[in-house]
């Protein structure tokens, strides 16, 4: 009897084992379902501390990684490349955590940058013919190639280079008999005879050939270049002030850039590629105009 009785017993504690081991398989199933319910119905691929990783954020992060695959025959890759996701995702809120976009400048600067590209792709649409014309037209000059220009000069130096009248009417007075005397070699003979007898420059070699309007800059300044540029052919300046002296320029040649529909067809990639950052531009001003009004801001003054 103590025998079929203890035998009773292990049969008893076999079958409690036994339920209670379908019991944790059917709760672990009930548990796996509802879990898996929960990210299906969020389209999720899994949720990290209440943040979800998306199916569209999955596909677009295997995507941006080169990855091609199958999707019944990769699952392990998939597992692997989820895994990653989930680690950077825990790694980011453990950053926001830190508050590492307020207190570390590298990962602020590249938070902004990630920003601004977001703001700039929003609505990039092809511009049009008319637009990319427009464009154009109204920045013309910043395509339009430097000209080159032939030119000489003869430079007188004032009589007191350490004057407080240096430059003025006066100062230029004090040498208007031999301005008289220059303009009257260049009249009899030339241009470069005049120079030959009058000219005291021993710095500015001038080029004696067409050159770019750029190295007459270098030398005499964006002023004096573009209003030479301007002279007729042959025509001599009036005595021009700069660097302690008077410069008499003469203007032989120039060459400028034919601007017809040929040229606006060469530069066209460039005005595309100008008129695209000028938009991107307005529109990163104008989000930030209405983050500026829309939020509360206080300004300290400094003084």
């Amino acid at each position: 009897m103590q025998i079929l009785r203890y035998l009773n017993n292990i049969n008893i504690l076999f079958l409690l084992g036994v339920f209670l081991g379908l019991g944790l398989i059917f709760y672990e199933i009930l548990t796996f379902n509802a879990s898996n319910i929960s990210l299906g119905k969020r389209k999720a691929v899994a949720i990290v501390n209440d943040t979800i990783i998306s199916e569209d954020q999955f596909l677009k992060y295997v995507t941006n990684l080169g990855a091609s695959f199958e999707i019944d025959d990769d699952t392990e890759i998939l597992d692997l490349l989820l895994e990653r996701m989930i680690e950077e995702e825990l790694l980011v809120q453990r950053g926001i955590e830190l508050d590492l976009h307020r207190k570390d400048i590298g990962v602020r600067k590249e938070m902004i940058k990630q920003v601004i590209d977001f703001i700039i792709q929003v609505e990039n649409k092809t511009p049009s013919e008319e637009q990319i014309r427009q464009f154009y037209n109204i920045n013309q000059g910043k395509y339009i190639p430097t000209q080159n220009i032939y030119f000489d000069a003869i430079y007188i130096k004032s009589k007191n280079q350490e004057s407080v009248l240096l430059g003025t009417s006066s100062d230029q007075k004090t040498l208007d008999q031999k301005f008289i005397k220059i303009f009257k070699e260049i009249e009899t003979t030339n241009f470069a005879k005049a120079k030959d007898i009058y000219d005291e420059n021993e710095f500015y070699q001038i080029p004696k050939e067409l050159t770019n309007i750029k190295n007459c800059y270098q030398y005499f300044g964006k002023q004096i270049c573009n209003d030479l540029s301007e002279m007729e052919l042959g025509s001599v300046s009036e005595p021009i002030f700069f660097d302690k002296g008077y410069f008499i320029f003469i203007l032989y040649d120039i060459e400028k850039a034919i601007i017809d529909n040929d040229f606006f067809n060469r530069v066209k990639e460039r005005v595309v590629f100008d008129y695209n950052n000028q938009i991107d531009d307005d529109k990163l001003k104008d989000y930030l105009e209405y983050l500026k009004v829309n939020s509360d801001i206080k300004r300290y003054s400094f003084q």
